[in-house]
């Protein structure tokens, strides 16, 4: 019995190492790497099921032993116990079917398609091209305040779109073009500026989408947590980007800047009443997403707003949909079963109980090193992955610690959080808000080298945060950070 535990946790490792290498690397498409990388972890599974389960069955019924009967802690164990005992004996739909019910979580699912379905309405829609084109007006021909601009739109926009940077990145471009800048500095910008402001909201990036599915935190929990620290990061961003690119800045001709004022936003727009439907629709998206996105309702939300958009934004279905990334949903449904196998084969549970270890009961030290371990492992790794597989550990960690008899409230997850979303500035690939930005680069013609985009993110991971420890750890002693809503739904 032990050596299948200590096969399949080796085996596994093995294979999150290469699915994650492939990934990084760019050996082979993203959603291929992950669904490979589930197939060949389902197969094994289905390979070893018999004495897997009676491995299972024999190791939870140890530990309830190990407790008093009708503790918390026998009843749980025994829980488990049960569940495995009345699983079939043969790996076969069923068997697979509770894995993938357990593994794959269709809420955040739907809440990535529905956003993704709401983003492409509101890139033919004209609305963000108008606002940005507005706001441009602003600048008065000032590159530093262009800048600044640029930086508070896409954080804004970053709030509720994960996918702001394909947005304002070619407008960026358009108004550097305009005033004789070079894009490079604004494009960099925004993009630590949409990883800023990727912790704000529910929806405002892939990982807090992840988190909120886990805990069902809500928009409410966000604003008091998070957005303070955004709002700091922000000023931060726009404060070191105008420091570190002063001398890229040119004066641009007065005829230039005359253009500029000149500019009319309503030429973005092609259809006006698509674009104030949509206008109203996202008004009552955030107010839908405010007063009914906690207790689990984020993704009703979201589905019943993208059909909305569907249905009276006007523009053709099949236009909408073709351009959907549907491969983007297969790769989370991959990724899913394979960190989901990961915490069958205790791998997570392990990690989780070394951290713990290492930090001795320390609720202090447990949120510094998950907030670290996450921020570094997240500017190595596409930072999607990470926080998937660490969402088992933060679990793992915050038990422990309430099991300790400490308070770790909402500090861990909070950590997890702002180490996934803020550590994703250090490298191009670490982010969508960096993909995209390096995409829309390429796309326009005015390519960023790597070297170039990772001085400025060095910078700024540790900037981002060496503030967002400062920031969890004041919370922690001063105003302390809610327990998730899930563990009281549980139990």
């Amino acid at each position: 019995m032990v050596n299948i535990v200590t096969i399949s946790i080796t085996f596994i490792i093995f294979l999150f190492i290469a699915v994650i290498l492939m990934i990084t690397f760019d050996m082979t498409d993203h959603t291929i790497a992950a669904l490979i990388g589930a197939s060949i972890a389902i197969i094994y599974i289905a390979q070893i099921w018999a004495p897997w389960r009676e491995s299972q069955i024999l190791i939870y019924t140890n530990l309830a032993n190990g407790y008093p009967i009708g503790s918390p802690e026998h009843d749980h164990f025994m829980e488990l116990a049960l569940a495995y005992t009345l699983l079939p004996m043969i790996f076969n739909s069923e068997v697979f079917a509770h894995f993938f019910g357990e593994w794959v979580d269709l809420s955040t699912l739907i809440v990535i398609l529905s956003l993704m379905v709401i983003t492409e309405i509101a890139k033919d829609s004209g609305l963000f091209q108008y606002i940005a084109v507005k706001a441009l007006r602003f600048s008065k021909g000032s590159p530093r305040r262009l800048l600044l601009i640029f930086c508070g739109i896409t954080f804004a926009m970053s709030t509720v779109l994960a996918t702001t940077v394909l947005i304002i990145g070619p407008l960026t471009i358009l108004a550097c073009d305009a005033l004789e800048q070079n894009p490079t500095p604004f494009l960099i910008a925004n993009a630590m500026c949409g990883n800023a402001g990727g912790i704000t909201t529910v929806i405002a990036s892939v990982p807090t989408m992840l988190v909120a599915g886990a805990t069902l935190y809500d928009f409410a929990w966000f604003a008091a947590t998070l957005l303070p620290l955004g709002l700091m990061l922000l000023g931060v961003t726009g404060l070191v980007a105008v420091t570190l690119f002063r001398k890229q800045f040119k004066t641009p001709r007065l005829s230039r800047v005359n253009d500029l004022m000149a500019l009319d936003a309503w030429i973005m727009v092609e259809d006006r009443n698509v674009f104030y439907r949509t206008a109203i629709l996202f008004v009552v998206m955030v107010v839908l997403f405010v007063v009914f996105g906690g207790a689990g309702f984020t993704w009703v939300v979201a589905f019943v707003m993208a059909l909305l958009f569907v249905l009276l934004s006007g523009l053709p279905t099949e236009r909408i949909f073709k351009e959907v990334e549907w491969t983007a949903l297969f790769f989370f449904i991959g990724l899913f079963l394979v960190v989901g196998c990961m915490e069958e084969f205790w791998v997570l549970a392990i990690l989780g109980a070394g951290i713990s270890m290492l930090t001795q009961g320390s609720v202090a030290a447990a949120t510094v090193s998950m907030l670290w371990l996450t921020g570094f492992t997240s500017g190595a790794i596409d930072n999607i992955p990470v926080t998937a597989t660490l969402i088992p550990v933060a679990d793992s960690l915050t038990q422990f610690q309430m099991l300790q008899g400490g308070n770790p409230g909402g500090a861990i997850w909070s950590a997890l959080i702002v180490g996934a979303v803020l550590g994703g500035a250090l490298t191009p690939i670490a982010s969508v808000a960096n993909v995209m930005t390096m995409t829309v680069a390429n796309k326009e013609n005015r390519p960023i080298s790597y070297g170039t985009f990772l001085r400025t993110g060095v910078v700024m991971f540790f900037l981002y945060l060496l503030i967002g420890t400062g920031y969890l750890l004041f919370r922690l002693f001063f105003l302390p950070i809610p327990l998730p809503p899930a563990y009281f739904i549980d139990g």
